[in-house]
């Protein structure tokens, strides 16, 4: 099965920055964590927006310990963020490392698998300080990964939802019209036999076929299953985490570590397999 679905996915062309595995895996990952941590702590550690409305939601009823966590969310996830600032500062602009984006993985896939064996001995606070820092550092890191040529984001995907929902509608209505056209198209053809049935010396040129209205009707689609993809990976996460932590408790987030170490071979695999077609072009073009 899943053999079948990565050769259904290698057939649709590659984009740059990654590609859909890597969509998938971050899309899922996005979507676990913050099951985990609203199941364990009380708050999110990725979507920052949920964390605000918790608190305003929650403010008469909700217990001091789940607002200080929830704050400190807010707080090491924003110091991540600007880490990533940084980190492309010094490490891309001026040093020019090649791969310290997808390096950027690595704290956050350390975090996953160690807070397991520390959650019962350690304060709370340490745990969501330490998920949320990695994830808003690797979010700046990572912001420019795309799926097609489509941005989405990361880790939140109620703006992917939306995305989701613009490209199907003009899809189908792409689709829609191209019906329609050819249903006229059918009634022309069938004009045309009968006026050249009776008029044999007519001159009627062919209709020539829509080549560029393939093409746009085929990008709109592909947009439209790209970001369902996206979607369809963040819901499976959350399902998979909520039924995961039943089962075995916070070592489920080994669940998001597995998928972040995933993540991370497949970028880095990428990100290689680029310099060498990179090198490759600048060997050619110097012959």
């Amino acid at each position: 099965m899943t053999t079948r679905f990565a050769l259904f996915l290698s057939r649709i062309p590659t984009p740059r920055r990654y590609g859909r595995i890597m969509a998938l895996l971050l899309a899922s990952l996005g979507g676990a964590v913050d099951v985990f941590s609203h199941i364990h702590y009380k708050a999110l550690v990725a979507t920052q927006t949920g964390n605000f409305i918790l608190l305003i939601a929650d403010m008469s009823h909700s217990s001091q310990h789940s607002i200080h966590l929830r704050w400190l969310s807010v707080i090491f996830f924003s110091l991540g963020y600007l880490g990533g600032h940084l980190l492309h500062d010094l490490l891309g602009q001026r040093a020019h490392l090649k791969h310290w984006r997808i390096f950027t993985l690595v704290p956050f896939l350390l975090v996953c698998f160690v807070t397991p064996l520390i959650h019962r001995v350690s304060e709370h606070g340490v745990q969501v300080g330490a998920l949320a820092f990695t994830i808003g550092l690797l979010i700046h890191a990572l912001a420019d990964t795309r799926i097609g040529e489509n941005p989405f984001s990361l880790f939140m995907t109620s703006g992917n939802w939306r995305k989701m929902l613009s490209a199907w509608y003009t899809a189908g209505a792409l689709y829609t019209r191209a019906i329609a056209n050819a249903c006229s198209t059918r009634r022309e053809r069938v004009v045309r036999r009968r006026v050249e049935a009776r008029h044999p010396s007519a001159d009627i040129s062919p209709a020539l076929p829509e080549d560029e209205g393939r093409r746009t009707r085929r990008r709109a689609l592909m947009t439209a299953l790209d970001y369902s993809l996206v979607v369809g990976g963040f819901v499976a996460g959350v399902i998979a985490m909520a039924l995961l932590d039943q089962l075995v408790g916070s070592i489920s987030l080994w669940f998001v570590g597995c998928l972040a170490a995933a993540a991370f071979w497949v970028g880095f695999r990428a990100e290689k397999n680029e310099d060498a077609e990179n090198e490759a072009e600048a060997q050619s073009s110097a012959q």
